[in-house]
C-alpha cells in the first residue's frame, strides 16, 4: 500500500478494492441474539458513577472500557497524566483507513437526585429503555460502536478499516487534558475520518446528520462586597453581594433573554452559501420536539421556522448555568450575603477563539462599571465543522437511511459541544455524528434513558458505515 501523506489516506493503487456487499442477513441476526446480553453491559457500565471529580470512579469506569475493548480483540492504551482521568485508546482492524470514535466515559453529575424515578446508578430496564445516568452520553452512544466492530468481526470477518477508540474521562468538563494526552502519542491525531460521540433520531425515527459541534468557554463570575456575611438588619446601609451580582448579570440578556453583548460573536465564521441552502432544507419538526420536550410555547425573541435553526447552529450562546449567593438551605437565615458567584458557559462556532469572547465579556462588564465583578475562565475549546456536503457525512445519512428506511436530515453543527477540533484540526480530519439518541433520552437530566430498540440501530448503522466509509473513492480534508 501507498504511504499517506501525513492526515491523508492512502493511495488504492496496490491494494485490491473491497467487492461485493457484507452478508447483512447473519449480521444483523446477531445483533438480534447478542443485544439483551450487550445491555447487561451497558447495565454494568452505568453502574460506575464516574462524574468529574470521582477519581475512583474514573478510573473503575477507563478500566472497565479497556477491559472490553481487550476482549473485542483490540490493541489498548491508556495515556496517563498526574491528576488527569486515563484517555483509553483502542486499536482494531487494519484496513488501508483509520476512522476515530470519539467517545467518553465521564458522565454529568446526576443530582438532583430526588428527581430520577430509580436511582441513577442503580440502572434498570423499563418500558423498553435503560435508565441510569450515562445511558445515551455518552456510555449508551459508545458501546453500540464497539458492538458494531463485534458483529463485523463474528459475521463477516476482517474489518475493512482501521477502528480507533480514544475514550476520555474530562470530556463533560471541557476535555482540558485532552491536548496534552493526545501529545503524548501524536499519530493519534492522523486519521481519515473522526466520529462524533454519538448521533440523533428524531422522535419519528428520522435520522439527523451533522459535521460537527460547536466550541464552549466555561466562566464563573464572583463579586464580594463585604469581609463576611453581616446580620440582615444591617442591608439598608451594607451592600448586599447578590443585588450586586444580580445587577451584572441583568446587562448581560436583553428583555427577551437573548445575549446583549456586544462582541460576543467575535471572530465568528460567516454563513457559506451551502450552509444556508442547508438551513433551507433542514427538517423543522425538530423545533415541535424541542418545545414538546421542555414544555415551552415559544422560543426566546419568538424565534422560528429556519430563524430558530440558524441561530441552534451559527450564534454564539450565552447561557446562566448556576447562581448561589448567601443562606440557601431550607432552614431561613437572616443574613446580608457578603460574595456571590455565577456560572456561564457559551457555546462558540468555528474561527472563534475562547479567550477573544471571555475579553467581550470582560469588556462589557468593565463599560457598566463592574469592575469588581472578576470572572474565572474554567475550560475552553474551540469549534470543528464538516461541510455537510462532505463524502463522510453523506457516507453516514446513507447508512442511517439504510437502517431506518428514512430519508436523514442533514445539518450543520450540532449545538452542544464535542471536542473534535483537538483530535481534527492539526490534520483536517473530516468528522460526523453517527448514531441513535433522541430528544426525550433527558441526556444531562434527570432520567436520563435509551430505548434498548435504538441500541440495535446505533449498531447496525455504525456496521453499515464501516462499509460505506471503506467503499469511498476518495476522503478530502477538511477546507
Amino acid at each position: 500500500m501507498t504511504p499517506a501523506p501525513e492526515g491523508g489516506t492512502p493511495s488504492t493503487d496496490d491494494h485490491e478494492p473491497v467487492m461485493g456487499s457484507p452478508d447483512w442477513t447473519a449480521l444483523d441476526r446477531y445483533v438480534d441474539a447478542h443485544l439483551e446480553r450487550w445491555t447487561g453491559e451497558l447495565l454494568d457500565l452505568l453502574a460506575i458513577p464516574s462524574e468529574g471529580g470521582n477519581a475512583d470512579a474514573l478510573r473503575a469506569a477507563a478500566g472497565w472500557t479497556a477491559d472490553r475493548l481487550r476482549r473485542l480483540g483490540a490493541t489498548v492504551e491508556l495515556l496517563e497524566l498526574p491528576d488527569t482521568p486515563p484517555l483509553v485508546v483502542g486499536e482494531v482492524g487494519d484496513g488501508p483507513r483509520t476512522v476515530t470514535a470519539v467517545q467518553h466515559y465521564d458522565v454529568q453529575p446526576a443530582a438532583p437526585l430526588e428527581l430520577w424515578a430509580s436511582p441513577p446508578y442503580a440502572p434498570v430496564v423499563r418500558d423498553g429503555r435503560v435508565w441510569g445516568r450515562g445511558a445515551t452520553d455518552n456510555k449508551g452512544e459508545m458501546l453500540p460502536r464497539l458492538w458494531a466492530v463485534e458483529a463485523w468481526l463474528a459475521t463477516i470477518g476482517p474489518l475493512p478499516c482501521r477502528v480507533r477508540f480514544l475514550v476520555e474521562g474530562q470530556e463533560e468538563i471541557g476535555s482540558a487534558a485532552l491536548d496534552a494526552l493526545l501529545d503524548l502519542r501524536p499519530s493519534l491525531r492522523v486519521a481519515d475520518a473522526a466520529l462524533i460521540e454519538g448521533g440523533g433520531l428524531d422522535l419519528s425515527g428520522r435520522p439527523s446528520i451533522v459535521g460537527g459541534g460547536k466550541g464552549m468557554v466555561v466562566l464563573e463570575l464572583s463579586v464580594r462586597t463585604l469581609t463576611h456575611d453581616a446580620h440582615s438588619s444591617l442591608s439598608v446601609v451594607l451592600p448586599n453581594a447578590g443585588h450586586r451580582m444580580a445587577q451584572a448579570l441583568a446587562t448581560l440578556w436583553d428583555a427577551d433573554g437573548r445575549p446583549a453583548v456586544a462582541g460576543l460573536d467575535v471572530g465568528a465564521r460567516p454563513i457559506t452559501a451551502t450552509q444556508r441552502a442547508i438551513l433551507e432544507r433542514v427538517d423543522l419538526a425538530e423545533l415541535a420536539e424541542i418545545r414538546e420536550e421542555w414544555g415551552v410555547a415559544r422560543f426566546l425573541g419568538g424565534l422560528d421556522g429556519v430563524a430558530a435553526e440558524e441561530a441552534l447552529a451559527f450564534q454564539t450562546t450565552l447561557n446562566l448555568q448556576g447562581l448561589w449567593a448567601g443562606h440557601t438551605e431550607a432552614t431561613p437565615k437572616t443574613v446580608t450575603p457578603a460574595e456571590a458567584h455565577a456560572r456561564l458557559d457559551a457555546r462558540l462556532v468555528p474561527d472563534q477563539v475562547p479567550e477573544e469572547v471571555v475579553a467581550a465579556i470582560r469588556r462589557h462588564l468593565d463599560d457598566r462599571d463592574f469592575a469588581d465583578v472578576e470572572l474565572i475562565v474554567h475550560e475552553g475549546e474551540r469549534a470543528w465543522w464538516t461541510p455537510p456536503d462532505h463524502v463522510v457525512v453523506t457516507a453516514a445519512a446513507r447508512a442511517s437511511e439504510a437502517i431506518t428506511g428514512l430519508e436523514a436530515s442533514i445539518g450543520i453543527s450540532m449545538a452542544g459541544t464535542v471536542p473534535m477540533y483537538q483530535i481534527c484540526a492539526a490534520h483536517r480530519v473530516p468528522a460526523t455524528s453517527l448514531g441513535a439518541g433522541r430528544d426525550d433520552c433527558r441526556a444531562h437530566a434527570p432520567d436520563e434513558n435509551i430505548r434498548v430498540d435504538d441500541l440495535a440501530t446505533a449498531t447496525r448503522i455504525t456496521t453499515r458505515f464501516l462499509d460505506a466509509f471503506s467503499r469511498l473513492p476518495e476522503v478530502p480534508r477538511v477546507p
